[in-house]
């Protein structure tokens, strides 16, 4: 059904200028004008008078219009369920991530379970929980200090450290033939940390305080790509987990004191049924880490 005419009759009736309701259409107006003149000839009625203030609209026009904004709704309404139809014929497993290393199972995924709609959302730990517990979310990978949990199921995939990062060249490095850190070297320098709440941010929090350390902070990422990048630029500082570190960082890393430990893992409601879909990623998960541990 073209409702082009109806959107155009209602644009006119609240811009009351064809000139303006041409331009909110992406139209020239001896356009508009000739479309409406041929409505009004088909109707047998104008739908507006013109005066000085420009058009007015008719008995007849306010009639079109109220019908017109009828028809649309009917029609947005009738679209709606249709494409929530199409949805829902394909099966949706929505995947959160709390870190991007997750993410690279996902074109085997996609290829193996082409049926299956595979919504991802880089997150962090806090919020997949949350989402989980809620029901907004099937599968998250997240980092966790814990594998009890009331509500969650856990699959460890990898145990990790979260190592205190610091710039080539800086000050507070060890000197030449010794290991020792010069933490007072770091008091009131800019730092890259995580937004907070998340599990990470606790854990920054926690080692700067032990540290002594009152940083600034010269941003809040989640993504562990974009922080080695900033660290190997010699921006701040920063905590980064060892599985994303590379060969070719330039900048250093210690342990923390104590060390701060977690571990990799995927979680899902203890309420929920794991699908074939849902034990297929679980599967690709393991798999994934597995690689990345040797």
């Amino acid at each position: 059904m073209d409702t082009k005419i109806i959107e155009y009759v209602i644009a006119i009736a609240e811009e009351k200028s064809l000139s303006k309701a041409a331009e909110r259409l992406y139209l020239t107006q001896p356009a508009l004008s000739q479309r409406l003149k041929k409505l009004e000839e088909e109707l047998g009625t104008p739908l507006f008078t013109r005066d000085t203030d420009g058009l007015t609209i008719t008995d007849a026009g306010r009639i079109y219009v109220n019908g017109g904004r009828s028809v649309l709704q009917i029609r947005q309404d009738a679209l709606k369920q249709l494409t929530s139809m199409s949805r829902n014929n394909k099966k949706v497993l929505r995947f959160g991530c709390a870190t991007s290393t997750a993410l690279e199972c996902v074109p085997e995924f996609r290829a193996a379970y082409p049926d299956i709609d595979l919504v991802t959302r880089r997150c962090n730990t806090t919020q997949a929980k949350e989402d989980l517990i809620m029901g907004r979310m099937d599968i998250a990978v997240l980092l966790t200090n814990s594998l009890q949990h009331t509500a969650l199921e856990f699959l460890p995939l990898s145990e990790g450290e979260f190592l205190l990062s610091v710039p080539e060249h800086h000050p507070a490095l060890p000197e030449a033939g010794t290991s020792e850190l010069h933490p007072e070297a770091l008091r009131d320098d800019y730092f890259i940390l995580s937004p907070a709440p998340s599990f990470s941010r606790d854990v920054e929090d926690s080692a700067l305080k032990s540290l002594g350390i009152q940083p600034r902070i010269l941003c809040e990422i989640n993504d562990n790509v974009s922080r080695r990048y900033m660290l190997n630029r010699g921006l701040g500082c920063g905590f980064l987990p060892d599985y994303t570190l590379r060969q070719e960082d330039t900048f250093h890393t210690f342990s923390l004191h104590p060390k701060q430990t977690f571990y990799v893992a995927a979680a899902y409601s203890r309420s929920a049924t794991l699908s074939e879909p849902m034990k297929g990623l679980l599967k690709l998960l393991l798999n994934l880490f597995d690689k990345h541990k040797s």
